[in-house]
């Protein structure tokens, strides 16, 4: 029994993460993507609320509740540690990763879960609030649930910016949607290799009544959650080059921002202070 016993942990992760993936593989190859765009607020604010309420009420109820208890042992810790390195390897080695793939959608909120669970049992103990485990683990939840309850609420535009004022951009799927404010081409400079082949190009573009200059991978911030990036060039039918800019605006960056802020913290503080002191008889 007692042999019976040590083999429980290991094999109930193993369980979970065989249904998992299998969970995973079958809604992918049923459903194709998760369909992201679905999700847009308000209804992912009304989805994160539930979400949040149920993990609350589940872990209330965690002396009867097996799925709880596992959720808030060791293994689901090594479980979400090998699902995350597994899901960061896959897309490593993919050329164009799936960030809307179930797999990946449901790995995130497997871990987001976890470490939900994680911080409703450890934010405070007997000497009051633990300050250090809230900015690092609250910060981690953060960062990681910005990206993950954010992504339906992120919008990709791009513009064609020509010597005149225009606020005509279009998704990546060829819908019209004008910006509140209007992109105007003051200057364009190209550099080429000794094959013809442009090099290096950047533009000098007015935006908000303001001058910026774009470079390829050196975005203008417009605001905390709106970056511009310049992203190609092109001729008109006049023989007039244009710029070709693309606005990425993410509602959720200041969340993720927080978080990340809040995580640099926390690790100076493990830093600062040094390990915890453990009183005799305290967990």
């Amino acid at each position: 029994m007692a042999i019976l016993a040590s083999y429980k942990k290991p094999l109930t992760s193993g369980c979970i993460l065989v249904g998992f993936a299998t969970l995973s593989i079958v809604a992918q190859l049923c459903l194709g993507n998760f369909p992201v765009d679905l999700f847009c607020f308000p209804l992912n604010i009304l989805v994160l609320a539930l979400w949040m309420m149920l993990i609350t009420m589940m872990y209330r109820d965690r002396g009867n509740n097996a799925c709880s208890r596992f959720m808030l042992s060791r293994g689901a810790t090594w479980l979400s540690l090998a699902i995350m390195v597994a899901l960061g390897v896959t897309l490593g080695l993919e050329r164009e990763p799936s960030t809307t793939a179930w797999p990946v959608v449901l790995t995130i909120f497997f871990v987001l879960t976890h470490i939900c669970f994680i911080v409703l049992r450890g934010w405070r103990n007997a000497k009051g609030i633990r300050w250090r485990f809230c900015l690092v683990h609250i910060g981690l939840l953060l960062a990681l649930g910005a990206g993950f309850w954010g992504a339906p609420d992120r919008q990709q535009l791009r513009m064609a910016v020509h010597r005149y004022p225009s606020n005509e951009a279009y998704t990546m799927d060829g819908e019209l949607r004008p910006t509140p404010y209007t992109v105007e081409l003051y200057s364009f400079r190209m550099e080429h290799a000794d094959n013809g082949a442009p090099t290096h190009y950047e533009a000098e573009i007015k935006v908000d009544d303001k001058k910026v200059m774009l470079f390829v991978n050196h975005p203008y911030d417009r605001t905390l959650s709106e970056k511009i990036y310049l992203v190609s060039f092109g001729t008109s039918p006049y023989g007039e080059r244009y710029a070709v800019i693309e606005i990425v605006n993410e509602p959720w960056q200041w969340l993720a921002a927080t978080g990340i802020i809040m995580l640099i913290a926390g690790a100076i503080l493990l830093f600062v202070q040094g390990p915890r002191k453990t009183v005799s008889g305290e967990r």
